[in-house]
């Protein structure tokens, strides 16, 4: 049985499991906002056709200075990429050849870029309570030549203290090992804290960023790398011109300049998060703290995943998470009544 390898592609997923797919059906596989953007950021039709007939800024030149004052550092301080893909596989061959390593379970794509570039992963297994085995991974730092960190974690939506994440840098740091920190969903924790702040003290701290999961933009493909400019000189070197193209340069540059609507959804995820996990809680559902806008249920028979999909809930399966061997379900956070709907479906699961 060859599942999808992401989210967000349930015709193919149903016809994997064997399905018939439903008329209709609710897909909590991806994880992106749930709702659409405002009228005001759509482009009119004008826009549209004119972003269609230009050729794009060879380097996101304009974007790149948006980012760079929004994340208070410089121009040469930021890479925009067409999705966080790209950053991931242009970084990966920048460690062409090197010995890698990962913390998981986490998102398959950097032990599949790193392993395309002829890479030796070495895995660090989250422990049971989901926080990272220090450790295990300082001792471990001399043999590496960098690690990559998804925090929040996908699939999990955890996070670590500052401080373990700073105890991790500073011994990095120590070493020389880059440290590729993707922060994909970061827009999503309320309160949370970016390693973005700390660039200006690890040379070799990379950070990921993507404008895709929060502004609900996954066709369109963009996203960016803050860095030292020396890591950003090698990355462009590599990047195709005009990779990135004119309509997301020019969606982005309009999103950037208003923080109201990723604070809507920021506040709305989290207290939907906060009522689904208390009736998780109530039914018995093993669950993963999350901390963003998804989170896994445990199931030890693996049957709720095909339960689900019978009544057109689409689910993520974790059989190509290292670790979980598809006994945990993952769920994206939606909208109450979609989580309604999915709360029902689980009742009757446990009955």
């Amino acid at each position: 049985m060859q599942l999808p390898a992401h989210g967000a592609n349930p015709r193919r997923l149903y016809e994997a499991m064997h399905m018939d797919m439903p008329s209709s059906y609710i897909d909590f596989s991806v994880n992106v906002n749930p709702f659409p953007l405002p009228d005001e950021y759509m482009p009119t039709e004008q826009q549209w056709v004119r972003w269609m007939s230009v050729y794009p800024e060879e380097r996101s030149e304009t974007l790149r200075a948006i980012i760079a004052e929004r994340e208070h550092v410089t121009r040469s301080n930021v890479f925009v990429g067409n999705g966080a893909a790209e950053c991931i596989y242009l970084l990966a061959e920048q460690f062409a050849g090197k010995r890698i390593g990962i913390i998981e379970p986490t998102f398959s794509e950097y032990r599949q870029a790193c392993e395309a570039y002829g890479c030796t992963v070495h895995s660090f297994m989250l422990d049971e309570h989901w926080q990272p085995p220090l450790d295990q991974m300082v001792a471990n730092l001399p043999s590496l030549h960098a690690l990559f960190v998804c925090h929040p974690n996908n699939p999990t939506g955890t996070a670590w203290s500052e401080e373990t994440m700073h105890t991790l840098l500073n011994a990095a740091h120590d070493e020389g090992v880059y440290v590729v920190v993707d922060e994909a969903f970061y827009d999503f924790w309320i309160d949370g804290y970016s390693v973005s702040s700390f660039l200006r003290t690890f040379d070799r701290l990379i950070v990921l960023r993507s404008l895709t999961k929060m502004y609900r933009l996954a066709g369109v493909r963009l996203g960016y790398v803050l860095a030292h400019e020396h890591v950003v000189k090698k990355l462009m070197k590599k990047q195709p011109p005009w990779s990135v193209n004119t309509i997301a340069q020019q969606i982005a540059k309009q999103l950037l300049k208003d923080d109201a609507f990723v604070e809507r959804t920021k506040v709305y995820i989290a207290s939907e998060r906060k009522r689904v996990f208390e009736q998780l809680n109530e039914l018995g559902y093993k669950y993963s703290p999350s901390v963003v806008n998804f989170y896994m249920l445990y199931d030890e028979t693996i049957t709720l995943f095909p339960f689900l999909l019978q009544h057109g809930i689409v689910a993520r399966h974790t059989f190509n998470f290292r670790g979980l061997d598809g006994k945990y379900v993952r769920f994206a956070v939606r909208t109450k009544e979609e989580n309604d709907h999915l709360l029902f479906y689980l009742r009757r699961w446990k009955q």
